[in-house]
């Protein structure tokens, strides 16, 4: 359906200022991190003399090392370990035949729709009780499953042809050959999209590692940099210069797989 041009402009005008909405707090954030500190309440975006010393300053002044390590170590074994338990759940849900199978998938899709909220408080007393507080266990473990990516991947899995196992099978390959040498190339963009909501959704956590963590030993950057603005909460320019260091892993994750994707959309296309 073809819209009429005022609704055309319409539509336009309501994307630009939500772009704007997104842009322009980045970019202030971005221009602070490189001002020297008589130029953080200047309303200009450029810096008259730009300085790299908020960025020193967030790394002498606060364990911001630590909390970047504590923050990529634990997504990365997180969100693999929800790839893997994930593949593999909604690989037997979609490929076998057992008792019970449609009650425990409705079982997994009920879990989507409890609040996190109601099973946080359980789930901080099994780790006090487990003596995982305060460590990467914590905050990687209880996390581990995720219904969402079950419930998307054995959707992908589903509308694989059957003749494609077939093939396989007739090849002599086994399930787990198929899985890994036919259905996993072929998941590609599911798998990137999905990687890249669970990496995003990891990395900006915030109040679970709150609840878990209580040392730099363990703390995430999104917790440190909380703690850095109690303590410095004058500080602008440190304080925006680790924000800006923190979205950077995300907004690399993202366009990373944003580009596999469109790669593998543009790859099939033309096979097609």
């Amino acid at each position: 359906m073809q819209l009429s041009i005022p609704w055309r402009v319409v539509g336009h005008t309501a994307l630009l200022l939500i772009c704007l909405s997104i842009l322009i707090p980045m970019a202030v954030t971005i221009s602070t991190a490189f001002k020297p500190a008589n130029e953080v309440y200047s309303i200009s975006l450029w810096p008259a003399s730009p300085t790299l010393d908020n960025f020193v300053r967030i790394f002498t002044d606060t364990p911001f090392g630590i909390y970047l390590w504590n923050s990529t170590g634990t997504t990365v074994l997180r969100v693999g370990g929800q790839l893997l338990i994930a593949v593999l759940t909604a690989y037997a849900f979609a490929r076998w035949e057992f008792r019970g199978r449609d009650a425990i998938f409705a079982l997994v899709l009920g879990a989507m729709m409890i609040p996190h909220q109601l099973t946080m408080i359980p789930i901080y007393i099994l780790v006090a009780r487990l003596q995982w507080f305060d460590t990467w266990q914590a905050l990687i473990v209880p996390n581990l499953a995720m219904p969402f990516g079950v419930f998307l991947l054995r959707q992908h899995f589903l509308s694989f042809p059957k003749e494609l196992f077939e093939a396989a099978e007739i090849d002599g390959a086994g399930h787990w050959r198929s899985l890994w040498l036919v259905v996993i190339p072929n998941l590609r963009p599911a798998l990137a999209a999905l990687t890249i909501i669970l990496f995003i959704d990891t990395w900006n956590e915030y109040f679970w590692p709150l609840l878990v963590t209580d040392t730099p030993h363990s703390r995430t950057i999104q917790v440190g940099l909380r703690q850095f603005l109690q303590e410095e909460y004058d500080d602008y320019g440190a304080l925006m210069a680790g924000i800006t260091l923190a979205s950077l892993p995300a907004l690399a994750i993202f366009f990373f797989f944003q580009r596999q994707v469109m790669e593998t959309f543009v790859s099939s296309g033309i096979k097609g």
